[in-house]
């Protein structure tokens, strides 16, 4: 669970682009550079300053605060999961002291409804993710369906190389 919890984290900071937490930082950007792997480099103003374009994967601040709001105003069932509009910051854009059940819950359950804001392509593989860990934890694992993910586990993750900055 604690795997699933890293991970659940690594998502919602990157592609709410939380100032320190996210993976998509200049070093990221360098190393994207470098492998020459996307058109995501950093990029020089006149002054000689450089910063980063916006990602495809991150939000925007004013989808960022609609999404806080929505974890304001989102009922689960008593004991079902914490109450998650205790762990929105004040400042609306971003989520904090998640336990690792609560992360469990966001990324097995209300990721798609969460994210929908997301392009389709990148939105379908951290579905497709949340599947996978869905069908990991479950109560009764079947043979069949562990050689299913074993080899939809590869797919998966060249997905998250091709999105994601590769200190992901």
């Amino acid at each position: 669970m604690h795997i699933e919890k890293n991970f659940c984290e690594n998502i919602i900071n990157t592609v709410m682009d939380v100032p320190g937490k996210s993976k998509n930082n200049a070093n990221a950007r360098l190393d994207i550079e470098e492998l020459r792997a996307r058109e995501e480099f950093l990029r020089t103003q006149e002054n000689g300053n450089s910063y980063k374009p916006k990602a495809k994967f991150a939000l925007s601040a004013q989808k960022r605060r609609s999404l806080c709001e929505w974890f304001c105003t989102v009922s689960l069932p008593d004991g079902y999961c914490s109450n998650f509009s205790n762990k929105v910051d004040s400042s609306m854009t971003k989520l904090q002291n998640i336990k690792s059940y609560g992360y469990h819950v966001f990324l097995e359950a209300l990721l798609p409804i969460a994210f929908s804001a997301l392009p389709d392509d990148i939105l379908e593989c951290l579905v497709d993710l949340g599947e996978f860990f869905k069908n990991l934890c479950a109560n009764i694992l079947r043979k069949d369906l562990l050689m299913d993910m074993h080899c939809k586990i590869a797919l998966i993750l060249c997905k998250l190389e091709t999105i994601f900055p590769p200190t992901f």
